[in-house]
């Protein structure tokens, strides 16, 4: 019987492997036709008797690094073919698929690179269908070598031969590359400067796949101190690139979940719990209780560590609060006086792209930064509207939803860098571009003085479009709904530092009843003064003060926080949960003058107890959540001689308690509804691990993956489609 039929297949299906597999199988089930790449994902026409068998294989065991969103079928008219082909790709129409994240080398390619009797023995740019630069090299769509940066390298007969044979695994892999036809690394001796330059002591400046790393000899204490001190960054933890898992284990509580995330195709760095040290340990991690650490994930990397088999800080080459370098030339100027060598290549990254950061909390993976390897990612979207979500000012990302999917960008930076701005207006303007779509909504953070909202504001005028703004808490709670696929209602919490209320004040610490459509703000942190505005972001001294004049005004009379706050100048009132680990950090002595971001929760996190059981007194009245008590029990304890280790996990303890109370007293009011977080205070392993432990299975808890605001464009977009702008 003759069969025939059109399959529409959408999702990452370039780039992946995606047409050979197609090929191999129809080929295998003596099936005739056709496959093609286009615009709007990868169009198959097959004839014959096996159609069905072919369908299931497609469903059921799809290429590893394809995600299929969607397959479409219509019956078609037989025709009489002789063989099953691969046909050049359509470039025309709005596009539907996924741009392929950067994917780390596969074990094929690993073991080609070290057989001394392969054409590509150590050659750093090897790579296959199934493993190689995606993202970091794509300039549009569909995603062919002339629409990326290998376009400039012409194939030599041998590359050429694989790339046209779909039985060959590097058939169609758009970076294929040799030592003759291929990218190269200058100097051209690098192997031998990388290893007596980092067994000097060193400082070197690498290009990867997404930018520039700086790196040097972990276990060398003058030359992480060296790299601390040139770098600008005081405090701040290095990552560190390890050579194996065997390392990772001798410093480091490992869990099954955390190895297999540590060895995954995206090889991100992950936060984890050390169980030892080691003789650079606080000049790496200062005062920190986690190790930030990854495998190598380039060709280039497992060549170095054949070199240099010992761990390595591979830091992002910037200098402090600066974008990730991504091109040689603006490395040369702009590291001039940091790294003593040089290694590049002549392989323009198109799009940079930082490491992602990740960790694992009571089982589920955390992503602290989208980076190489798990961004861009999309998710299924409710609507086939075009919108364009511009997120926040801090660890901006921007998403952009069309076609029922929303993609989120790997991480820009700070906008309060100039130069993240233009990345962020050069980024958006290629992805627009790559999808052909234009956006018929805006959406940006709902503060008026936020760079993104500026911004947005501008590109909305410009193009005539509806701009919306959104409250950042209810952003980041609707962003953990699209994740987790629920609609709501739901029990939102909402931890941060900073976000600007409807009220005009500082929110951080809120319990919400909400939807992707609506929000009602039930509970909140009883409001503070944050003296002398963002002044006070950066001295939790001052928050300290704040607090304690609201207990007693005579225990911080005089105080530059007390003047400000009495001569009612430039003292902003906050709810924030945020400042509040700030202000008890510094009252227990752990962090007065933080150098980055977080520091001071970070170190207050670190020095906690696991072990202590005890907590603090606190209190909930009418709609307030009453800090005082918290703070006055604290001193009194401090005071007794009690430690801050002890009083550091009592004070995450009653957090957890908090969070419990208030969230049973929202479930007795609007029923059992799940429990859903999200705020960079979600960061904290130990606080979410005790919220699970209070909580237990009594109410369904729903986490976000992207607690800090580098995932808050999700909700912004969502929450403009469910209100119908």
């Amino acid at each position: 019987m003759n069969k025939a039929l059109h399959i529409h297949v959408t999702g990452i299906v370039q780039g992946v492997g995606f047409r050979p597999w197609v090929w191999k199988t129809a080929t295998e089930l003596h099936l005739t036709g056709s496959v093609r790449n286009g615009f709007d994902g990868v169009r198959i026409e097959l004839y014959g008797d096996h159609i069905e068998q072919f369908l299931e294989r497609l469903r059921s065991g799809p290429p590893p690094l394809s995600k299929i969103n969607s397959i479409q079928t219509l019956e078609t008219e037989f025709q009489a073919l002789e063989d099953f082909r691969i046909l050049e790709s359509d470039p025309g129409g709005e596009a539907l698929q996924q741009i392929s994240p950067d994917i780390s080398v596969c074990d094929d390619c690993r073991r080609e690179l070290f057989d001394c009797g392969d054409r590509r023995f150590r050659y750093p740019f090897i790579n296959c269908v199934n493993c190689g630069p995606r993202f970091s090299i794509i300039e549009n769509l569909p995603y062919d070598r002339p629409q990326t940066s290998m376009r400039e390298f012409n194939m030599c007969p041998d590359c050429a031969a694989e790339y046209s044979n779909p039985s060959d695994r590097r058939y169609h892999a758009q970076p294929i590359a040799c030592p003759v036809c291929g990218p190269a690394v200058s100097p051209e001796n690098w192997q031998q400067e990388w290893k007596q330059s980092i067994k000097a002591g060193k400082i070197i400046a690498e290009k990867g796949v997404g930018g520039f790393h700086l790196a040097c000899d972990a276990l060398n204490p003058a030359a992480v101190s060296k790299l601390r001190k040139r770098k600008g960054r005081e405090a701040k933890p290095f990552a560190l690139m390890v050579p194996d898992l065997e390392w990772v284990r001798s410093v480091c509580e490992v869990s099954p979940d955390e190895e297999k995330l540590l060895a995954s195709r995206e090889r991100p760095i992950v936060l984890l719990r050390l169980k030892g040290g080691f003789q650079t340990l606080e000049n790496i991690a200062p005062g920190l209780s986690t190790l930030g650490i990854m495998l190598p994930y380039t060709p280039m990397h497992d060549i170095m560590f054949d070199l240099f088999p010992h761990p390595v800080v591979m830091t992002s080459a910037n200098y402090t609060a600066e974008p990730m370098i991504h091109t040689n030339a603006a490395a040369r100027e702009k590291l001039e006086g940091i790294a003593d060598l040089f290694l590049t290549h002549n392989r323009e990254i198109v799009n940079r792209c930082d490491d992602p950061v990740c960790a694992v909390y009571g089982g589920q993976t955390v992503v602290l930064r989208p980076g190489r390897g798990t961004a861009p990612v999309s998710f299924p979207f409710p609507s086939d509207e075009t919108i364009l979500a511009f997120g926040a000012d801090m660890k901006n990302t921007f998403a952009l939803a069309h076609h029922g999917q929303i993609t989120l960008h790997p991480y820009i930076g700070d906008l309060e860098n100039p130069e993240a701005q233009q990345i962020l207006e050069r980024a958006i303007g290629r992805e627009l571009e790559c999808f052909n779509v234009d956006p018929t909504l805006i959406m940006h953070d709902l503060h008026p003085d936020y760079f993104s909202t500026r911004m947005a504001e501008t590109f909305a005028a410009r193009r005539e479009v509806p701009a919306i703004g959104i409250q950042h808490h209810h952003a980041h709670l609707a962003g953990a709904l699209l994740e987790h696929g629920l609609h709501g209602p739901a029990i939102g919490f909402a931890f941060d530092g900073t976000g600007y209320g409807t009220d005009g004040t500082i929110w951080g610490g809120e319990a919400m009843l909400f939807s992707a459509r609506e929000f009602s703000r039930e509970l909140y942190l009883r409001p503070f003064a944050l003296p002398g505005g963002d002044a006070a972001v950066k001295s939790p001294r001052r928050v300290a003060d704040a607090l304690l004049y609201q207990l007693d005004p005579a225990r911080v009379a005089g105080s530059i926080a007390v003047q400000l706050i009495e001569s009612g100048i430039n003292c902003p009132m906050t709810s924030s949960v945020g400042r509040l680990f700030d202000a008890v950090s510094c009252l227990l002595g752990i962090c007065e003058k933080p150098t980055f971001d977080g520091e001071a929760a970070m170190r207050l996190e670190a020095v906690a107890d696991r072990t202590e059981t005890g907590d603090l007194q606190f209190g909930i009245r009418e709609k307030e959540i009453d800090w005082r008590p918290l703070i006055a029990d604290l001193l009194d304890e401090k005071e007794k001689g009690v430690g801050a280790e002890i009083l550091s996990a009592r004070f995450h303890n009653t957090l957890a308690e908090m969070v419990y109370l208030c969230g049973r007293k929202l479930a007795e009011k609007h029923g059992d509804l799940p429990w859903v977080f999200s705020g960079g205070v979600f960061q904290n392993r130990l606080l979410v691990e005790r919220i699970q432990r209070v909580v237990g299975s009594e109410f369904r808890l729903c986490f976000s993956s992207y607690p800090n605001d580098s995932g808050i464009a999700l909700g912004q977009a969502l929450i403009g489609v469910k209100n119908g702008h």
